[in-house]
């Protein structure tokens, strides 16, 4: 009965650690800051379809 106990004991501890590295790795990957610096060409964009207008017209 005494070794029942122990492993009970030793399956608790792995369950709740297992639980907190869970927890401690998805809060990690929550507060990462994510830099999006996307440039845009605008006026090249703009020029194609004002080219492109003038060709139809």
């Amino acid at each position: 009965m005494k070794n029942l106990h122990k492993v009970i004991i030793l399956f608790a501890f792995i369950f709740v650690a297992g639980i907190f590295v869970t927890v401690m790795t998805v809060n990690t990957s929550l507060n990462k800051t994510i830099n999006t610096n996307e440039t845009v060409d605008i006026q090249k964009d703009t020029l194609y379809l004002l080219q492109a207008e003038k060709k139809t017209v």
